[in-house]
């Protein structure tokens, strides 16, 4: 075995931090060689963590991109980024020059990612930073509701993993009051013709969050986890719903979409073309946001909501 293997497999076996003593003891080496081959460990993609006085942990192996495996059913194409300015506005692109349907752009890390209305989003190594170019033959005023399907796809994503995972009308994933992702839509269209759909979305995994937000990272609730497992799993989840979505509209989403809305019952200020304030009785067969207002009941298309501070 080689020796940075034997480090490895000491730390892959044990309950509780080894020391460079104790390390070096058991191998026969000096603990200098020891330093030396956690490095070497560390460079070739492997988390070893230690912290003085206590010793090193294994905290899993790097999680890097395998694009074939993410090559699946209707997804044509992968394109995977070390670090990239936005992998939304590589795929509108691509999308642009005739990308196929399904073509995929993945980052370990953005320099200029962004939001909805033009925020910076925050994008450093060990987050989920993707966006997938779509054309659907539907109609351009249905389209602003396949962001509450992706949205409902990793809230069912999430929940298998046992994370009380809610959906934030119109674009954001909740999980115990702490946002671990959005989703941006961005199109291409004519009046009654879409020519192409790009889907990005932003979700914490691994990664520190910024500590003045109210976000959050998968993490925290389960530990390290592979991104590819989870986008894996999301886009299998997706490839259905996106058809379904297509031949049937929302309808189909809608219970679920209720049944799990961070939302549902609270009162909201909504602020958009129209600014309104009122109680959410959930969404539509359309994916509209339905509000009880002073003036009776209202149907919203978008806009920023956030819970009302001072509720009736």
């Amino acid at each position: 075995m080689k020796a940075g293997q034997a480090v490895l497999e000491k730390l892959r076996g044990s309950a509780v931090p080894l020391s460079g003593t104790d390390l070096a003891r058991d191998l026969g080496v000096s603990r200098a060689a020891v330093h030396k081959r956690i490095e070497k460990l560390r460079a070739s993609g492997e988390r070893i963590v230690g912290t003085q006085r206590v010793g090193y942990r294994w905290r899993g192996s790097a999680d890097r991109w395998n694009p074939p495996a993410l090559r699946q059913g209707w997804v044509t194409d992968v394109v995977a980024f070390s670090t990239v300015g936005s992998t939304q506005d590589e795929a509108k692109t691509r999308a642009a020059g005739g990308a196929d349907e399904g073509t995929l752009v993945v980052a370990d890390r953005q320099t200029a990612g962004r939001g909805r209305w033009g925020r910076v989003w925050v994008s450093p190594r060990g987050g989920l930073w993707y966006s997938l170019v779509l054309r659907p033959s539907i109609a351009p005023d249905r389209c602003p509701a396949l962001t509450l399907v992706a949205a409902l796809d990793w809230v069912r994503v999430l929940r298998r993993r046992g994370l009380d995972a809610r959906v934030k009308w119109p674009n954001d994933v909740w999980v115990d009051g702490k946002k671990v992702a959005g989703i941006l839509t961005e199109m291409s269209a004519e009046t009654d013709r879409v020519h192409w759909v790009v889907m990005g979305v932003g979700l914490n995994v691994n990664n520190r969050p910024p500590a003045s937000t109210e976000a959050a990272s998968v993490s925290q609730w389960i530990g390290p986890v592979s991104r590819q497992e989870l986008l894996s799993e999301w886009l299998t989840r997706f490839a259905r719903s996106y058809g379904r979505f297509v031949r049937n509209g929302f309808g189909p989403f809608q219970r679920d979409f209720n049944r799990w809305s961070l939302l549902h019952g609270r009162r909201v200020r909504l602020e958009g073309t129209v600014s309104m304030e009122g109680q959410v009785l959930g969404v539509d067969g359309l994916g509209r946001l339905r509000l009880r207002t002073a003036r009776g009941e209202k149907t919203c298309v978008g806009g920023e909501v956030s819970v009302a501070r001072n509720p009736a």
